[in-house]
Formats: structure tokens, sequence, C-alpha cells
């Protein structure tokens, strides 16, 4: 079966090189890296960490990682693999912006005629599959308190098999579109969108109260498997503005879950099953 055009990485280093150029980042490209974060974290112990933004990008990760350890299958041209670094304020006045850079991402990729949703707490879907995802950390680097992301969106289905419950699903999925026009204008506007984000702490409540009622979840019904608890089923309801998501049990009581509380879409909303409660 013939695959998807690759990402054309060495236009992409080109643009990017002239962005960052132009707006004082920092900006490393390398064809293959274990990681992006690796790299961003290398480039900030090496005096990046004057710059306002640190960006990295690889055409193939050896060791992507994503939430809770999985593995990230980023094969070379496969996709747009990058992290970036920005300046953290010391005290944190609102949700960690994990949500907001979601949101930034997806509204993105909407204005180019791809119908994707964010999956909360992290992750971009498209026709039920996992089209990309996020991480984000806070913490020293470089010896400056930094935001961290590392972003990986599939351009074309990875090839072979995939493990576990992971879906994937590509852009290259989407016939039509705008992005289609000018693929690589489309990553470069990506990593320059999630920057400007990230230094803007002012618009990440917009953004968290854009994605309310407009998330992957929102109205269908899940399973909540909380940290240390029974797991029970009920239906996706609002995202609060402190990034966490509501959930309507089955016996109608409201639940509240956080980051670290893991949520898959429910197989039925029936009688209760062995280890599964009503709440």
């Amino acid at each position: 079966m013939r695959r998807d055009k690759a990402l054309d990485f060495e236009s992409l280093v080109h643009r990017l090189q002239r962005l960052s150029d132009a707006a004082g980042w920092q900006f490393a490209a390398r064809p293959q890296v274990t990681s992006t974060n690796e790299l961003v974290r290398a480039m900030m112990a090496n005096g990046a960490n004057e710059a306002p933004a640190c960006v990295a990008l690889a055409s193939m990760q050896t060791a992507g990682v994503g939430r809770r350890g999985t593995h990230w299958l980023s094969g070379a041209g496969d996709g747009l693999w990058f992290s970036l670094v920005v300046p953290a304020e010391a005290q944190l006045e609102g949700p960690p912006p994990t949500l907001a850079l979601a949101g930034c991402l997806a509204a993105v990729l909407e204005e180019r005629g791809v119908p994707v949703a964010v999956k909360w707490p992290n992750d971009l879907y498209l026709a039920g599959g996992k089209l990309g995802g996020l991480m984000l950390e806070r913490g020293r680097l470089g010896g400056r308190l930094s935001w961290l992301a590392g972003v990986g969106i599939n351009w074309r289905l990875p090839p072979g098999h995939t493990t576990g419950d992971y879906h994937p699903a590509a852009l290259g999925m989407v016939s039509g579109g705008a992005w289609r026009r000018d693929p690589v204008g489309l990553a470069a506007d990506l990593v320059d969108a999630g920057v400007r984000l990230l230094l803007s702490p002012s618009r990440w409540p917009e953004e968290i109260e854009r994605l309310r009622r407009s998330h992957h979840w929102y109205g269908v019904p899940v399973e909540v498997c909380p940290e240390g608890e029974i797991r029970y089923v009920g239906v996706g309801g609002e995202i609060r503005p402190d990034g966490w998501l509501e959930v309507r049990s089955q016996a109608g009581c409201l639940k509240v879950i956080g980051p670290n509380d893991r949520v898959r879409a429910a197989k039925r909303l029936g009688p209760k099953t062995n280890n599964v409660k009503e709440v």
C-alpha cells in the first residue's frame, strides 16, 4: 500500500530558521535524535537560556515518549516532532497551560481544514484516532525556571503495527483542506503558534474556555480510572477553568477529575460489572 508523502524536513528547517532569526529564538534541527526534549535540554544547558524561546526539531526520534511513559512512534518524515522551552513565572496563577496549548494547536489545524478535536487532557484526535499529543513540564533548565513542551503530530500513518490502545490518525487522512497547499507552512505555523501561546499566559484562560464544551469527551460515555480507586462509568462534561474535567456518573453524581486520572471511551453504559462502581 502506498504511503502518504513525508513532511519535507529540509524545507521546514529553512522556514523555521528564518522565523527564529527574526524572533530571536535559539533553534536547532537534527535528522535523528533520541527525543527532541533531550535536544532542547542540552541546548539550554549550553547557553540557550538567554533567548526568549528555544526550539528543537527532528525528522526522526528513536525514543520519543508519550504520556505515562508510552513509546511515541516518530519515524523519519512521518510527522512534526518538536520541543520548545520558554521562561516560566515563579508563581503559577492558573492551571498549567497543557490544555491551552492543545487548543491553540487545534485551532491552527482547524483553520487549515483539519477537523481535529482536543481529547482531554493532552491529545489531538482525528476521525477517532490519535493525531498528536503533547507533554508539558515546568522546572529549571539552564538555571532558568521554564516551561518545556514536547509535541508530536502525525503527518502520515506510521508503518507496521502499533501496540496497546494506540490507534493512530494522520493528516494524510484528510483528503481536502487548505493544509495540502502548503504543508510545510502549516508545520511552521504550528511551531510558531506554540511558542507564542506559551509566551502569553494572559491567553491561556481564553483557550481553555473555548474548549469548555468543544472537546472529544463532551457528551460521550466514558470510563474513569481514578488513581488508587475503583473505576466507574459516566458521561464526559465540561472542562473547568482550572483544566479539570467534569464527569456525570450513571447515578447522576457530578465528579471532577484531574490529569492523573485515566479516561477512556466506555464500551457501554449499562448495569454495573465487576470492579466498576456506581458513584
